[in-house]
């Protein structure tokens, strides 16, 4: 490669990567891209009561109340509330943590801070909660997915 060669092409950059993603995403994610790339976004998810509940065709109801909140930090570490809009996993497993078996996972926007799910599963829960797999940037983790008592 010459130095008229190099000079002439442009150089790999992330604004590059991230108007390529853009332009795949379809309006409604976009967010996704601006919270994950131009944006320091912080979430606190919290699993607050996983309860469950025999039904009578030989299914379990997990009754699971979620909150989820979401701030914007600047550079220095000063963080502003941002409105949920958000696509969250939410998840029902049978095992034990950290190896569960996932028996229902999906994304449910999220606009509010706190939502209660009723979701039918064909095995017993063990565990249940919000973006299990920490897919999202929290600061503790740990509180997303908690064991499932029986009321």
């Amino acid at each position: 490669m010459n130095a008229t060669t190099s000079e002439s092409v442009p150089y790999p950059a992330t604004r590059l990567l991230v108007d390529a993603l853009r332009a795949q995403t379809p309006p409604d994610l976009e967010y996704l891209i601006t919270d994950g790339f131009e944006s320091i976004v912080l979430y606190d998810n919290k699993a607050l009561a996983a309860t469950v509940t025999p039904t009578a065709d030989p299914k379990f109801k997990v009754t699971l109340t979620v909150q989820a909140r979401k701030v914007k930090a600047d550079g220095n570490g000063n963080e502003s509330p941002m409105p949920l809009n958000d696509y969250i996993d939410v998840g029902v497993f049978n095992g034990k943590k950290d190896e569960g078996k996932p028996l229902f996972l999906e994304k449910e926007k999220f606009t509010e801070g706190q939502r209660t799910f009723e979701i039918t599963v064909d095995q017993m829960p063990t565990r249940a909660g919000i973006d299990p797999y920490n897919k999202l940037v929290d600061r503790i983790a740990d509180d997303n997915v908690i064991d499932v008592t029986t009321p």
